[in-house]
């Protein structure tokens, strides 16, 4: 009994260290969340065809399917994902929906039709698609032998002629075809119709291997929707054939632009360079004119973990290069949009991408890959290599666009190129972690927006963490590693929780230099392998001196709250010998400079990619400059006073003063202290506690401050940085006769 109660207490005690309650790692991972020498991992190299009929939306495909097997064990059998099978009145991803969550949020016409109309939308989709594999075949030399399989729902077994032994390669061929769905009604990928023609983004096309990992083996969860991929790195050499008149972007280089191109555009195209965007499709010329006759587009990516496309005649076609530090190549950034949303489109997607770029290599790796395409559809966000679909911009007539759409849009292209770093170079198993790629994501992407242009973070960040302290407080939140599949409140719980999280534990835990350089870290031992959620968690922790499984515990586990508060404050003048008075006040002073350090950290002006692009720069750019520039001299003006104000703080008459404040952790969360002292008379003063403070009572927590003046005001948090959820119990006003 005594030992069930001593581990019932063990299991109960918030500062474990990570490593008494992570999983082992298996063979392959080693306790530093690093791949030991017997990591492994699979490949498959693909060459395709693919061909669409603009008549009818119908795909075909034919492939050559090389996969590796580099698994220390053999494997009889390969599972395929057919993932144009979650189009299907008996797919699992239809069948098992919960309509009291349901809220159709793919389609274009969710807030202007009921939810009848909206599903027969999705009927509508889903009795169309009808795929159809054609041939299955395994190569060898000239010979071809059928394969037999098996298709369940989005997934195929296949059984193989041998089993295959670790470092053993084969050959499948493969033919398919299916109809694309309508992309505004529901899916990461499909046509848009337009007066003009169809708009194609063409993604989860063709058949592939799902992952096969040390962990769980394969990855054989079908696809909901919701949860994203699990695959295999491998080099795509892709042929794309069209009717002549379409403009194509696809992962990867162009290889052929002197066959596809008019001798206009290839000129063009050729021009492209460095310091200025060249319309290699201008907006006076689309829509273009479809012929009879056909092109072949031809692509190729090395080690990329998918191949995505685009297509349209209402194309207009921006390109420029950029330079990425670290890296021995020029990137190409292309935008391809139609006329209706120019105005917002125009400079604004190539910029934003590249800021994306530059700012994610940065805090990761440099981006590896030659190009980066950014496409308009009806696919509102979504990200594959060297190429995302961005799209369901709002643009008047006039072509003026608000404020609010100009920083979604800006959003929405740094989130989605971001997205290439984490997981198609960091490439995580989004089947089954969601938060593992979109949460990481969403921190890059806050600390890129931040120098992107004047107050476009700061405009968004307060709402965001709100809606984190509402779902934390709200009593239905989940844990982060909880499945993708039973995830109630995905924005919530796996993008904002876990940045303002991350975010937290880079302004408020650590502090930023140690935070980028873990963080970097862990991308970069990661780049093109498949990581787990306890190697994030060992990667960070061994980079720092702290320990910080209460940290990964308490915010990523559990769903406890942030809920510290002042209880109570009692203060006294005490006599103390003069001599001891110096050492007693020594902690004061150390944290009235600490306070100067936060408020100047205010005054430093940020270097924005708007103030070095001015093709960027719109009316709301320059209104919110001088508001950002008004904003900093106030900050300047308050350090200064504040400045003074310490600077005769600390020469005033040396009385010692005992203050003692009794926190009370309400919400159960264990969590770091700054608290700030504002002193009768003048000046302030700033304490750190680390989250260790709480480690005898988790309960209550009694500090005592020596000060040479009577405190009139104390704060916990002033900045409200730790996501308290109530944070009006984190001030304590002292009554002046107290």
């Amino acid at each position: 009994m005594l030992l069930v109660f001593a581990q019932t207490a063990f299991q109960g005690d918030p500062f474990q260290p990570l490593e008494d309650y992570a999983p082992s790692p298996s063979p392959s991972r080693t306790p530093f969340g690093t791949p030991s020498a017997a990591y492994w991992q699979n490949r498959a190299d693909y060459q395709m065809e693919i061909s669409i009929n603009p008549q009818t939306h119908q795909l075909r495909g034919t492939a050559r399917l090389i996969y590796t097997h580099n698994a220390p064990f053999s494997i009889c059998y390969l599972w395929m994902a057919i993932e144009p099978n979650y189009f299907s009145l008996r797919s699992y991803g239809h069948l098992s929906r919960n309509f009291l969550w349901e809220d159709f949020r793919r389609d274009a016409l969710r807030s202007r039709a009921r939810r009848a109309e909206l599903y027969a939308r999705q009927l509508e989709n889903y009795q169309k698609a009808d795929f159809r594999l054609l041939e299955l075949a395994w190569e060898e030399g000239s010979r071809l032998t059928p394969l037999s399989y098996r298709i369940e729902e989005t997934l195929m077994e296949v059984a193989l002629p041998r089993c295959l032994s670790a470092g053993e390669t084969i050959v499948l061929r493969m033919s398919w075809q299916f109809r694309l769905n309508d992309a505004l009604v529901e899916g990461r990928g499909g046509y848009m119709l337009t007066d003009e023609g169809p708009i194609y983004q063409v993604a989860q096309y063709y058949p592939r291997p799902v992952l096969l990992t040390d962990i769980r083996g394969w990855q054989k969860m079908p696809y909901y929707g919701p949860s994203e991929f699990a695959t295999e790195f491998g080099d795509f050499e892709v042929f794309i054939r069209i009717p002549k008149g379409y403009i194509v972007a696809a992962t990867g280089r162009l290889l052929n632009p002197e066959a596809v191109l008019s001798p206009p555009q290839l000129e063009r195209w050729r021009k492209a360079g460095w310091d200025s965007t060249v319309f290699v499709v201008s907006s006076s010329e689309v829509p273009l004119q479809v012929e009879k006759e056909e092109s072949v587009w031809h692509f190729k990516a090395e080690n990329v973990r998918d191949f995505a496309f685009a297509a349209s005649r209402q194309y207009i076609w921006e390109v420029r290069y950029t330079r990425i530090s670290g890296t021995s190549h020029p990137t190409l950034l292309q935008s391809f949009y139609t006329s209706e949303v120019a105005p917002l489109w125009k400079y604004l997607a190539v910029g934003a991408a590249e800021h994306a770029l530059h700012e994610y290599s940065r805090y990761t790796i440099p981006f590896p890959y030659p190009s980066m395409s950014v496409t308009y559809g009806g696919v509102g966000g979504m990200e594959y290599p060297m190429i995302v679909f961005c799209g369901r911009q709002k643009v008047e007539k006039d072509g003026s666009y608000t404020e609010a759409a100009r920083h979604a849009f800006i959003s929405l292209v740094i989130h989605e190129v971001g997205h290439n770093f984490f997981p198609m170079i960091v490439s995580s198993d989004e089947r089954r972690w969601m938060w593992l790629d979109e949460g990481l994501n969403t921190y890059l992407e806050n600390l890129s927006k931040r120098t992107f242009e004047p107050l476009l973070r700061k405009k968004e960040e307060e709402a965001e963490r709100q809606r984190v302290r509402d779902y934390i407080a709200s009593g239905r939140s989940q844990s982060i590693l909880a499945h993708p599949l039973s995830i109630r409140e995905m924005g919530a719980n796996a993008y904002l929780k876990v940045a303002a999280g991350l975010e937290t534990l880079r302004e408020y835990i650590l502090d930023p230099p140690r935070m980028d350089t873990a963080f970097q870290r862990y991308a970069r031992i990661w780049a093109f392998k498949h990581p787990e959620p306890w190697d994030f968690f060992r990667v960070v922790s061994n980079a720092v001196s702290q320990e910080l499984g209460w940290f990964w515990k308490g915010w990523f586990l559990d769903t406890k709250a942030v809920d510290i508060g002042i209880d109570t404050l009692i203060q006294e003048r005490i006599l103390i010998d003069r001599q001891l008075r110096e050492h007693l006040l020594a902690e004061e002073q150390e944290a009235a400079y600490r306070y100067l350090e936060w408020l100047a950290r205010d005054t430093v002006g940020a270097s924005f990619y708007v103030d070095r692009h001015p093709s960027v720069v719109d009316k709301y750019v320059q209104a919110n400059r001088a508001l950002y520039e008004a904003e900093r001299r106030e900050k300047r003006a308050a350090f200064d006073q504040a400045k003074a104000a310490a600077e005769k703080f600390l020469k005033s008459e040396e009385r010692v003063y005992e203050v003692r404040v009794l926190f009370r952790n309400w919400g159960g969360q264990v969590w770091p202290l700054w608290v700030k002292l504002t002193y009768r008379g003048g000046g302030s003063s700033l304490w750190y506690f680390p989250a260790e403070s709480w480690a005898k009572d988790q309960t209550l927590l009694l500090k005592v401050f020596y000060t040479r003046r009577p405190v009139e005001r104390v704060e916990v948090d002033p900045w409200q940085i730790s996501l308290d959820i109530h944070p009006e119990n984190q001030v304590y006003g002292v009554p002046s006769g107290d």
